[in-house]
């Protein structure tokens, strides 16, 4: 009897959940702003908030 009947079963699920980690990963990574970014987009809030008052 062979103790692994479907090998290549567990290397394609295998392989299927190391590359979704991997994507995960990258994904998480990625999404991360960086401070020049962050600051970019507060002054932008700023701007329009701003703006929206100055209407009023």
């Amino acid at each position: 009897m062979d103790p692994f009947p479907y090998p290549w079963l567990f290397a394609v699920l295998g392989g299927a959940i190391i590359l979704g980690i991997a994507i995960a990963y990258g994904a998480y990574k990625s999404s991360k702003a960086t401070p020049r970014q962050k600051d970019a987009a507060e002054h932008g809030a700023h701007e329009i908030y701003h703006k929206d008052q100055s209407k009023n």
